[in-house]
């Protein structure tokens, strides 16, 4: 255990399949939990390793004890609240490969998207089995031969493709399917187009407001406008620029499936145990990125009978569809998600940030849309049906309610039963990573003094 801005914080390492790498961690927690009254479940998002996860919770909870001060959270402040990091094996998504900018496609060129498609693939080998070690070996090696053999392209697709897991339930909403029902050479002649995304914000509930796109720096994450995501590349790209997309797709479809198996059977069993007799402490499940999309996943796999409730759950900037709580998305389709809202599984309040800076989650599902549709379009955008909730917020959803986020010290009336879809548009979440700032963990005190 250690303590971070005075709060006891312990560490819950999991692998891939949901298993503590040590059980003691655990009893540590909950034996703790005895003398407390809170414990806070948070967990990070891809690209972390353990030190990026720990310097999040840190700036997490020294910010959020830096609003304990404020004289409506004072009973927030007067009681005993533990932290957990939940610590999973996430990989690197990566935002920009060479010759996104559109830049002319020499052989110096060449060779950097030939490494960084490799790097992809290498770290997709770290924990494969030997089949699919195998098959990418062989996708690496047809590398040089892409930019004019379609036979190789449509075989490097196959390779990647065949390392994801296999589909859930949630991929029907997610694109997996989209990327499977076509030849990779098709693919890859989608992916050397730009891919676009609006400037604009979420309309609350549906829509967007309008609105043109812009360019945007995906190392800074600035765009042109002050806007979200928007164009990637300004010129038709390479194929090796495409393979690169496909190669940070599947890392993206590895990782989602991965972290919600951590939530739907690990986490779920923390909160299981800090909810037993003689426990029952309050709990609150707290997620970035693709760890809201973990955190969701325990709140969902917590509505199994016995279900067992969480106090409160947020998710910031939260990467997984849209539509993830809908009963319908327009098409008869029902949110992977949806049973947390009509099972009333989480009992306090149900918070959301969304921003149209989120370069990450804006983009992820833009690729998505760009393999779904060949056009030219803004994509990714409230209307799109690849579009997610930290770019967009909860749509199709009745129990959702939006709000822009507060400033710290005006009070909330939190609700319970909806999502609270609260926006950080136009500088409040400047970022995807931007989600330890005073205006989101104010918010999410404000949801703790709730319950």
């Amino acid at each position: 255990m250690q303590t971070i801005a005075g709060i006891d914080f312990f560490p819950l390492h999991y692998d891939g399949n949901g298993n503590l790498s040590d059980a003691n961690e655990l009893g540590a927690l909950t034996q703790a939990a005895a003398a407390a009254t809170d414990v806070m479940l948070i967990s990070h998002g891809f690209r972390n390793d353990e030190n990026d996860a720990t310097s999040l919770y840190t700036r997490f909870l020294t910010s959020f004890s830096g609003q304990l001060g404020r004289p409506e959270l004072q009973g927030v402040a007067s009681r005993k609240i533990l932290a957990a990091g939940v610590y999973w094996p996430a990989k690197t998504y990566k935002e920009t490969f060479p010759g996104d900018s559109g830049s002319v496609q020499d052989a110096d060129t060449t060779t950097a998207q030939i490494e960084a498609v490799r790097e992809t693939l290498t770290e997709l080998q770290s924990d494969a089995t030997d089949a699919q070690k195998a098959a990418l070996d062989e996708a690496i090696g047809l590398l040089p031969k892409l930019e004019h053999h379609a036979a190789a392209q449509d075989r490097f697709v196959s390779l990647v493709l065949s390392v994801l897991p296999a589909q859930d339930a949630s991929d029907a909403l997610e694109g997996l399917d989209v990327l499977q029902a076509q030849s990779g050479s098709d693919l890859l002649s989608l992916l050397r187009r730009p891919v676009l995304a609006p400037a604009t914000r979420a309309a609350a509930g549906g829509g967007d407001s309008g609105g043109g796109v812009a360019s945007v720096d995906f190392e800074s994450h600035a765009s042109s406008d002050g806007g979200g995501v928007q164009a990637v590349g300004s010129a038709v790209g390479s194929v090796l620029g495409g393979a690169g997309k496909i190669a940070n797709m599947a890392t993206w479809y590895q990782m989602k499936s991965r972290c919600g198996v951590v939530g739907e059977t690990g986490v779920v069993r923390a909160v299981r145990a800090l909810k037993s007799d003689p426990l029952k402490v309050k709990v609150h499940l707290v997620g970035h990125s693709l760890g809201g999309r973990l955190m969701a996943s325990c709140a969902r796999g917590l509505t199994q009978d016995p279900m067992v409730s969480p106090d409160s759950l947020t998710l910031l900037e939260a990467a997984f569809s849209h539509f993830g709580f809908s009963p319908n998305n327009g098409i008869g389709m029902r949110g992977y998600f949806r049973d947390v809202i009509e099972k009333k599984v989480v009992t306090g309040p149900m918070l959301e940030t969304f921003s149209a800076q989120d370069t990450v989650v804006g983009y992820v599902y833009a690729v998505v849309s760009r393999l779904a549709s060949d056009n030219v379009k803004a994509i990714g955008d409230a209307s799109d049906p690849y579009g997610g909730i930290g770019r967009n917020g909860a749509q199709k959803t009745p129990e959702a309610v939006f709000e822009p986020l507060h400033e710290p010290g005006t009070p909330y009336t939190f609700k319970t039963g909806v999502v609270t879809n609260l926006d950080g548009s136009g500088g409040l979440i400047t970022s995807h990573g931007d989600v330890t700032n005073d205006h989101v963990t104010y918010a999410f005190a404000s949801s703790v003094a709730t319950t």
